[in-house]
């Protein structure tokens, strides 16, 4: 069953699934979690931990197609919060593993570069998260930040191999269509240029026979006389329609082949790159 999933839908389900466990707290907060916790503390982070839930559910239903960048944008600074929120109201570290959830998205909507300084930045936003509790120093609050990037990181780069390899396919996929066609068009041209050949020799074996056939008619129609020669002069004119019938059957043969040619061109140019970016990837 997970084969049939891609690479999209096996990060956005594993994220929920991260999501699910991050919760299991929250379920049992009537055991675990509750010493120091007010009531406000507790609906805080319930409406924080269900709103990310909602917002990377939305976030990730178009994960690696067309996208809608505002949008993204506002969501994923929604889940942030929202994670932050969580470890700030639950006084705890569970944001952690919800930022975790988010690094893993980053590749995917913000790219490399930008993702890699979100990544940055949503931790350093949990330092005063842990600093506010008294058992942290803030050399102690950096050091458990930075324990949550080292696993934010493997996530990133985890999506990161993800979407590339989405790139990979999709662009297998172009290739791949390119070269059928590519196939397909050398195959027409064989056609192509068995008509073309075919042309040529009525053309060069009917043409000159008729013809002859013309000026021998038209020399017998100077020579007869009588109804002799309106029969004549009637197969004359049939041999010159014949003739002008296989010229213009041949030319539009012909046209075809200047068409066939230039395309024949275009071919050879192509097929050499598509195959080579096709073993460049280790498709052939």
């Amino acid at each position: 069953m997970l084969s049939r999933l891609s690479h999209t839908q096996l990060l956005r389900y594993a994220g929920l699934f991260t999501w699910a466990c991050v919760g299991i707290p929250l379920v049992l907060n009537s055991w675990y979690f509750h010493e120091g916790l007010s009531r406000t503390d507790l609906i805080a982070w319930r409406v924080a931990y269900f709103a990310f839930g909602l917002g990377y559910w939305i976030l990730t239903t178009r994960l690696g197609r067309s996208r809608r960048r505002l949008l993204d944008i506002t969501l994923l600074a929604l889940i942030t919060v929202c994670a932050i929120a969580v470890s700030h109201f639950s006084n705890s570290g569970l944001g952690g593993g919800l930022l975790l959830v988010i690094a893993g998205i980053l590749p995917w909507v913000l790219g490399l570069r930008v993702g890699l300084a979100w990544l940055v930045l949503q931790h350093v936003a949990l330092v005063p998260v842990f600093a506010g509790r008294p058992e942290f120093s803030v050399i102690e609050a950096v050091l458990q930040a930075l324990f949550y990037v080292g696993y934010s990181t493997v996530a990133f780069v985890t999506g990161l191999v993800a979407r590339q390899q989405a790139q990979a396919r999709e662009e297998q996929r172009r290739l791949n269509s390119e070269l059928h066609a590519t196939r397909a068009l050398l195959a027409e041209s064989s056609r192509l240029n068995e008509r073309v050949r075919i042309s040529r020799e009525l053309h060069d074996l009917l043409g000159h026979h008729l013809t002859a056939l013309s000026l021998n008619l038209e020399v017998a129609g100077h020579l007869s006389e009588g109804r002799v020669r309106e029969h004549v002069q009637q197969a004359h004119t049939l041999a010159r329609l014949l003739l002008t019938d296989v010229r213009e059957a041949t030319g539009t043969v012909l046209a075809a082949e200047l068409l066939l040619t230039a395309l024949t061109v275009l071919i050879g140019c192509a097929y050499p790159f598509i195959l080579s970016a096709l073993g460049a990837q280790g498709l052939l």
